[in-house]
Formats: structure tokens, C-alpha cells, sequence
């Protein structure tokens, strides 16, 4: 066997031909592609689930063929995103141009019945090859590439360019950028495919790709891949910087939702309410959340509710001008931040990080600009440049559940954010199906003391004037009043706030359709009661689906014969708003879900 030196020297010799044999039969160069649909989030919230996934089908079936024709290959989809490899830089790039370009003359069809907006970035490099997927470098690289670019803007690496000196593109030197998980910087440039100016290059994509100040430097010109090597880039950026502006007491927060429809049925939507003026109930909880994010050391709350009770309504409005002008003494100085993790739910520590600085930079861009690394020392860094100017931070983290079961995340961020809660005027509100340490990837997360910052609160119900007030103010508004009729449709929906707009959309089209008054109605029409209980039903379905067992019993149980001791799996149902208490005791929020449930146990 020889002595240890022997051992020692064989051991080396070998690892070194095995990491020769994976070089040459496991890894290739290639040239990856990373592209990402922006707004996508924003289009699933307010067009729901199906028509979210139709917008990212017809983006596929647009741009899939276009990669195949240019000898590319789709390594994977991730949600909205497109990993593709391609054997050449060359190809790459006029392959992105070309998909630009589709994407511009999609757009422009008034047939399109899905309009989006994408990102794009290109890397080279050897990437280690696994069955049908590519790891490495290179990779993570490529995916730091493209976080750069904005919708309809191309940025590709240095490595690139360098790669693709045959092709007639317009590329242009934007600078150098610190890329996460890179000691070295990145060169990167400009796919100047729109034909910009120097100077709206300078002022909106250098500044925000690379950093720079637009007055840094003037803006070179833009250059074929083909022409003579540009003068080498500046290494020099500018240290971290918070600018905070003076904003009005209602500034940005829920500047997404857009104009109020003044037409048609106001019951309609079944996602996240985009206006405050259609948000209804919920005052005391917002009082009450408002009351402990404004405290003099800012608590952090968890908001725990069923599928569909309307949390991440709660928490969009929280953010709105008159939530916070209704309860808070000093509105301009909370600074509140909503975060949607529902289509991120494979993102590492610095995806998180730079998703909170993508969505700050997008929800304050009148009030606040920074040059700031996206990693936990940026976030410290802007904790203590908002502190310093007087300004709480409050995190809205919607579907959060989707962070604590990601193996990805480890325990070492949430400790940061923590700490983030301790030293400075910062607090987390959250939204999740259930308690978070019951939904935590493993017990070394569910045992960080993260969790212990926060106080529970349960969304159930809506209180009695709260449900009347959603079945008579919007229909009022729109000449179609159902007061005549509020008993009838809460008998329907009950007070589930998301049954009770299908029971008001189904006797508002009703009403609307056969131009009858609601006070003129003497028994419920068959076609309201087949209408909600067609959109209805498959809801119901899933409630009994994803209960516990013993929970489904009781809930039978209650529909058959209301009534009895509060056992409790009765209790539990209770607080999830499955069940309410009447006078004869514990039972279905509805009638039409109690008949529901009869019919099931037959």
C-alpha cells in the first residue's frame, strides 16, 4: 500500500483525472439564455390563475419556435422564464433580436388578446451538463445578466460580445456591475436593437444596469459587434447611496390600481382587489394592525386565513393612502412595501434580495432612489439610511409560506431579518394559509427566532354590516341596487367575502339582464341559484378536499345536524370561517354550502 506520502500523492493524482474525465465528458461551452415576463405577478393578480397561464403559453408558443430556428434549445421554463442554451454567441443574439422584435409585432396586433413585456440576458461560458440540465457558473451568471435588463431591453456580457464580433447588431458598452457571487466585475452591454439615442441610453439604461450616475461619464456610441474594440470601460463606481425625497402623506402605495370602473357588474373580480374604494370590512383588523406596526417599537404581525378569504387584498390595502390616512398619526413617514412571493417560490437569499430592491425601486420611484448591493449588507444599509430620515419600513410579505418552505433559504437570512426587526423601525406583516412555523421546510427553520417576533392574526368571517355594506353600496353605486334583496344573498354567500361576491355578481346579472328591480323579485330565480352554484361548486369541492380529516367529519356533521358541544375540530373550522355561530349553534357560513354538504354525504 506505500506510506501516507504515497497515499497522499495517488489520492491527488486521482481526484485530478476525475476532474479531467468531468471537464471533457460533462461540461461544453455554450451560450445561455435567460428571459423573464415582467409584470407578470401584477397580470396573475388581477386577471386570475387561468388567464395568467394563458399569457405565458401564447409567450411560448411566440418565442419557442423563434429559439429552435436559430439552433437553440430550451433547457426549462421557470414560471414565466425561459432558460435556453445555445451552441454560439452569435446565433444568441440575433436570436433575442428576433424575439424582441415578435414580441413588439405581438403587441401592436389589435387581435392579441395578451400584451407582455420581457427581459433578456446572455452569458458564455462552460457549464457542467446533468442528464437534460446545465449547472455552474456560467449559469448563475447569465441569470445575473438578465436581472439587469428591464422589459424589452437586452443585456448581454462581455464574454458575449466578444463572441458574436461577426454579427451586425448594435451593441452598446453600458459599464461594469458587480454581479452577486462574483469576486470580479462584469462587463456588460447594450443590445441597442430600437435604435436609442446615446443620450436616453445614458439616462435610463447605464444608470440603472450598472449604476452609474447619468452624468458619470458620456455615453459611448453605439458600435456594430463587428467594429473596432471601444475604449475599455470604467472600473470606478460610486460607493452606496440613499436618497430619500420628501413625499405628501399619501404618496405611491397602491398607485397600481388604476382608474375605478364606473360600468358593468362590480362583483367580478375573484383576485386580489386592486382600488381601495372597492375594499370593504376589515376596519377593526386594519386598526388593529396599524396600531402595532405604528408603535414605538414597531411589531411584527401574522396574518393566518383560508384560501380565498382575502388576505392579499388585506395587505394591499393596508398600503393604500386611506388606510394609512385614516388610522396613522404621521402617514408620510411609514414607508410600506408589498411583496407578492407566489410566483417566486425557488428564489435563493439573493433573488429575495434583489426582488425587495426591484419591487422598492418600482412602488417609491418618486420618493426614493438608491445605489445600494442587493444583499443582506444593502438592506441593512437602507434600514439605517430610512431610520435616519425618520421613516419606518413596513414589509407586506404576501404567500410568505412560500419562503419558509424553500429549501434554498437558509436559516442565517432569516436571523438578518430579525436582527433588521431589533435594531431599526422595521416590521414584517404577513399572509399565509397557516401558522409559519407549521410550514416551514425543516425544524431548524421553524426553530429561528425570527418566528417569535410576530402576534397571529386569524382572517375569517366578515361581521354582519361589513357583509351588508359589500352587497349594497357597490350595487347602489352602479343603478342596480340589491338592498331590496340582502337577506336572499347572504342566505346564498354568507358572509365568506369571496362566495359573497359570486352570490351579488350572479343576482346583479340577474337583475341587470331582465331589467327587473330587486324589491319587484318574489321568489329567487332558478338561473341566479345555477349560476352561483356553477362557480361556486368547485370551491366548495377544494374546501372539503384539503381539510383534515376530522375536520371534514365535523363539518358534515354541522351541515346534517347544527348544533352541539364546540369540539375542537369545530372550533378550528370556526376560525377559518367554514363554520359560523347562530343561535342554534355552530354551522355552515351558507345555505347553498350546507346544501352542499348534505348532498356530499348522501
Amino acid at each position: 500500500m506505500g506510506g501516507i506520502e504515497e497515499l497522499l500523492r495517488r489520492r491527488r493524482e486521482l481526484l485530478q483525472e476525475i476532474d479531467q474525465e468531468i471537464l471533457k465528458s460533462h461540461t461544453r461551452e455554450v451560450t445561455l439564455l435567460f428571459t423573464d415576463i415582467v409584470g407578470s405577478t401584477r397580470f396573475y393578480e388581477r386577471m386570475g390563475d387561468i388567464q395568467g397561464r394563458q399569457m405565458v403559453q401564447t409567450h411560448n408558443d411566440l418565442l419557442f419556435p423563434i429559439i429552435a430556428s436559430h439552433g437553440g434549445q430550451v433547457i426549462k421554463t421557470i414560471g414565466d422564464s425561459i432558460m435556453a442554451a445555445f451552441p454560439e454567441p452569435g446565433p444568441a443574439v440575433l436570436c433575442t433580436v428576433e424575439m424582441q422584435k415578435a414580441i413588439r409585432s405581438h403587441n401592436e396586433d389589435p387581435s392579441s388578446e395578451h400584451r407582455f413585456h420581457v427581459r433578456m440576458g446572455l452569458h458564455c461560458g462552460r457549464a457542467v451538463v446533468e442528464e437534460k440540465d446545465l449547472f455552474g457558473d456560467a449559469v448563475n451568471t447569465a441569470a445575473r445578466v438578465e436581472s439587469r435588463a428591464e422589459g424589452d431591453e437586452i443585456i448581454v456580457s462581455a464574454a458575449v460580445r466578444e463572441g458574436a464580433l461577426q454579427v451586425e447588431v448594435p451593441l452598446v458598452l453600458l459599464g461594469s456591475a458587480e454581479v452577486k457571487g462574483k469576486e470580479e466585475v462584469v462587463e456588460l452591454y447594450f443590445v441597442n436593437w430600437q435604435g436609442l439615442g446615446p443620450e436616453e441610453i445614458d439616462r435610463t439604461v447605464r444608470a440603472r444596469a450598472v449604476g452609474k450616475k447619468p452624468d458619470a461619464a458620456p455615453a459611448p456610441a453605439a458600435v456594430p459587434a463587428s467594429s473596432a474594440e471601444p475604449p475599455a470601460p470604467e472600473r470606478q463606481q460610486g460607493g452606496p447611496r440613499v436618497e430619500i425625497r420628501p413625499g405628501p402623506e399619501t404618496e405611491s402605495g397602491s398607485r397600481d390600481a388604476g382608474p375605478l370602473p364606473g360600468r358593468g357588474n362590480p362583483y367580478l373580480n375573484r383576485v386580489m382587489v386592486p382600488h381601495p374604494a372597492m375594499f370593504f370590512g376589515r376596519r377593526a383588523l386594519v386598526r388593529r394592525i396599524m396600531s402595532r406596526v405604528s408603535a414605538p417599537k414597531p411589531q411584527s404581525i401574522s396574518i393566518v386565513g383560508e384560501r380565498r378569504i382575502g388576505k392579499s387584498s388585506l395587505l394591499n390595502y393596508l398600503r393604500s393612502p386611506p388606510a394609512r390616512t385614516e388610522v396613522l398619526d404621521s402617514p408620510g413617514s411609514f414607508l410600506f412595501l408589498l411583496i407578492d412571493f407566489q410566483q417566486a417560490r425557488t428564489l435563493d437569499a439573493g433573488q429575495f434580495f434583489g426582488l425587495i430592491f426591484s419591487e422598492l425601486r418600482r412602488q417609491h420611484a418618486g420618493r426614493i432612489e438608491l445605489e445600494l448591493p442587493e444583499e443582506d449588507e444593502g438592506m441593512r444599509l437602507l434600514c439605517e439610511a430610512l431610520a435616519s430620515g425618520g421613516l419606518h419600513l413596513v414589509f407586506l410579505f404576501d404567500e410568505f409560506e412560500c419562503v419558509t418552505k424553500n429549501e434554498r433559504i437558509r436559516p442565517d437570512l432569516y436571523s438578518f431579518l430579525r436582527s433588521l426587526a431589533n435594531r431599526y423601525p422595521v416590521c414584517f406583516v404577513t399572509a399565509s394559509g397557516r401558522d409559519l412555523k407549521d410550514m416551514c421546510v425543516s425544524h431548524e427553520i421553524s426553530d429561528s427566532p425570527f418566528f417569535n417576533i410576530f402576534t397571529v392574526q386569524h382572517v375569517g368571517l366578515f361581521q354582519e354590516e361589513e357583509a351588508r355594506a359589500l352587497v349594497c353600496q357597490p350595487s347602489e353605486s352602479r343603478g342596480v341596487p340589491l338592498a331590496p334583496i340582502v337577506e336572499r344573498v347572504l342566505r346564498m354567500g354568507g358572509r365568506y367575502p369571496f362566495f359573497l361576491q359570486m352570490a351579488c355578481a350572479a343576482w346583479f346579472d340577474w337583475l341587470e339582464s331582465e331589467a327587473v328591480r330587486a324589491e319587484d323579485v318574489r321568489d329567487e330565480p332558478r338561473d341566479v341559484r345555477e349560476a352561483f352554484r356553477e362557480e361556486a361548486r368547485p370551491h366548495f369541492e377544494f374546501i372539503l378536499e384539503s381539510l383534515p380529516a376530522g375536520e371534514r367529519a365535523a363539518l358534515l356533521s354541522r351541515a346534517a345536524s347544527p348544533g352541539g358541544e364546540d369540539e375542537p375540530d369545530s372550533l378550528a373550522l370556526e376560525r377559518k370561517g367554514y363554520l359560523q355561530r347562530t343561535d342554534g349553534g355552530l354551522e355552515p357560513f351558507s345555505a347553498e354550502f350546507r346544501d352542499f354538504l348534505v348532498s356530499f354525504r348522501r
